[in-house]
């Protein structure tokens, strides 16, 4: 969107004009998205995103993206690994690169143990 058309008239038709969220949320349902990520500062819609998801029957995974009093990079990480950890796959090796970090296997038995020499 050019900036100049964000203007007062924008922002009052905006606040006029019926938003048509959950018909918008149906529609991305329908064709098959099943992840939602509201960026904003406080995830306020995330609940509607579910609400409608639930009432279809269909299966959704939904967060925010910062949290009110929480910003910045760390609370933003801390949503991506909620996703990740939930079956989201996330492009971990583009936020490392060129840091030198470095994948390394994890032992899949809590107490299996393997001297590195």
């Amino acid at each position: 969107v050019d900036t100049a058309a964000l203007d007062a008239a924008y922002w009052y038709r905006n606040l006029r004009q019926p938003v048509r969220f959950e018909d918008t949320v149906r529609a991305l349902l329908a064709k098959g998205f099943a992840t939602f990520v509201e960026s904003s500062a406080h995830p306020v819609l995330v609940m509607g995103v579910q609400e409608t998801a639930e009432a279809l029957g269909a299966p959704v995974l939904t967060t925010g993206s910062l949290r009110r009093d929480e910003g910045g990079l760390q609370r933003f990480l801390t949503s991506a690994a909620e996703l990740f950890v939930r079956g989201t796959d996330i492009d971990w090796a583009s936020l490392f690169e060129g840091t030198g970090a470095r994948r390394v296997d994890l032992p899949t038995y809590a107490f299996q143990r393997e001297h590195q020499r």
